[in-house]
């Protein structure tokens, strides 16, 4: 079910409508649970069972690591194996089977393994497995207790607004929320919140995507001149597209009274890898922080282990986007980023303020947006040829400015290169104005705030495109 579709219309007001009628915590609670695993069984029912199983597996390990602390090892470690274990059958076992197969015939002989390929993913399980497993460890750890609230626990497991594509929830986050009465709440912020989430998705993301998905479709036909217009189009359309689902999930979820984090804050102002990192994802990258880089030693044995983890953990978190080798390479740079720019910090002790400005600022800026435009590549194309090819066009620049023949039309280009002069005016602005945007337009009169949601509207309108387009994350 798309946060865009008239399913979901009707499915918020069906929920919405009975919370008018019941105003008890009890019931609201249950219809939350109930519509959580409505909104998630529409894809496909049976899925609802293994969501059903990772939860409770989790709210019983966690229960008993704390009834019985000589065996908490054990109890985690068993539900890693088993949690991490369903997570790698649905996700990886394609991609195992396939490299498995080809690397058979390197060696002369040939492995069928095409019942691997038949596994369908979950969707949303790499999300919903990390925030439960996050919670059982964050008890083994003592940081908190374990809810003996089962339909409290149901509801951090299953909750349909983040569910399929994050922010990553923390139950120290979301279950305090939980613990007060279950009230509505609807004030213009959250409804600015949607509108600029809808509109990122609907009205940017989903119209450029069609100059790069015609572009990487034949990458060896254009110049390097549309190959970079192309790689800036996919770093506005991923951000547009899962930053725009987040605004969404975070402003439904305020509705119901519950706050949950910032997962996106400007990332294209990042001027180091680290500062990208703190901007993108953030729930993801705090994630990994958390619970494997940190685990891992983090930087406290040592620098070469410090190194060692950095790309330990990119490398993972690559892999944890999608079972593809493009995956792996994007995670790879990304490490590889990190560990360049450590040794340069610490050998130059220019370690610098990701806030300031003057030409250091913007040189940097321009360095890392550069490097960001090049991974993007290797995560948007899983095919090794069509990504060299691209990989060659960009890095090595061929002055062909010439743009007849093409099969792209002078127009599509205009109307694509207006949306992203727009999306960069507003990411600027907002970057100047050290606010985002919803709280902006909360603090304006009625009258203004009117003529917003009018304006808005009317683009949605004539821009809104045709068929459905789901939310990139949702494959991961």
């Amino acid at each position: 079910m798309l946060f865009t579709s008239i399913d979901f219309v009707l499915f918020m007001a069906a929920l919405l409508g009975l919370f008018a009628v019941f105003r008890a915590t009890g019931p609201r609670k249950a219809f939350l649970l109930v519509g959580s695993y409505i909104f998630y069984s529409w894809w496909d029912w049976r899925f609802s069972f293994l969501l059903a199983f990772v939860t409770a597996l989790n709210y019983f390990s966690a229960l008993r690591i704390e009834a019985d602390p000589a065996s908490k090892k054990r109890t985690l470690l068993a539900n890693c194996v088993v949690s991490l274990g369903l997570l790698a059958f649905f996700k990886y076992s394609a991609f195992l089977g396939q490299n498995l197969s080809g690397l058979s015939q390197v060696f002369g002989f040939h492995l069928e393994l095409d019942a691997l390929k038949k596994i369908v993913l979950p969707v949303g399980i790499s999300f919903f497995t990390f925030h439960m497993l996050s919670y059982t460890i964050d008890v083994y750890r003592g940081k908190m207790k374990a809810t003996s609230d089962w339909v409290d626990f149901a509801i951090f497991g299953s909750f349909f607004p983040q569910l399929v594509a994050g922010p990553i929830l923390r139950a120290s986050d979301f279950l305090p929320g939980l613990a007060k009465p279950v009230k509505l709440h609807f004030d213009k912020e959250i409804l600015f919140l949607c509108l600029r989430g809808l509109f990122k998705k609907m009205i940017i993301a989903d119209n450029i995507s069609r100059i790069v998905d015609t572009v990487y479709s034949n990458p060896s036909q254009y110049p390097s001149t549309i190959i970079w217009f192309a790689a800036i189009c996919y770093s506005v359309q991923i951000y547009c597209d899962f930053s725009g689902y987040s605004d969404i999930a975070i402003g439904l979820t305020k509705v119901f009274g519950i706050e949950l984090p910032l997962n996106f804050d400007r990332p294209y102002f990042a001027r180091n890898p680290s500062d990208f990192w703190a901007r993108w994802h953030i729930s993801l990258s705090t994630w990994l922080r958390d619970y494997l880089y940190i685990p891992l030693g983090g930087n406290r044995k040592g620098e070469f282990a410090t190194l060692r983890n950095l790309m330990l953990t990119m490398l993972l978190g690559g892999l944890w986007h999608g079972a593809s080798w493009n995956f792996v390479l994007w995670g790879f740079l990304h490490g590889a980023i990190l560990v360049v720019h450590r040794l340069y910090t610490k050998f130059s002790g220019k370690v610098g303020s990701p806030d300031e400005r003057g030409a250091g600022f913007w040189l940097s800026w321009g360095a890392m947006q550069y490097m960001v435009l090049l991974t993007w590549i290797t995560f948007r194309i899983s095919d090794t040829e069509k990504m060299l090819v691209v990989l060659r066009k960009f890095v090595v620049f061929d002055f062909n400015f010439g743009l007849a023949g093409m099969g792209i039309g002078n127009l599509a280009i205009f109307q694509t290169a207006v949306l992203l002069a727009g999306f960069f005016a507003m990411h600027f602005l907002g970057f100047l104005k050290r606010e985002r945007w919803e709280q902006i337009l909360a603090r304006q009169s009625d009258v203004v705030g009117a003529l917003v949601c009018m304006v808005a509207g009317l683009l949605l309108y004539w821009l809104w495109p045709l068929g459905e387009a789901p939310f990139i994350y949702f494959q991961f």
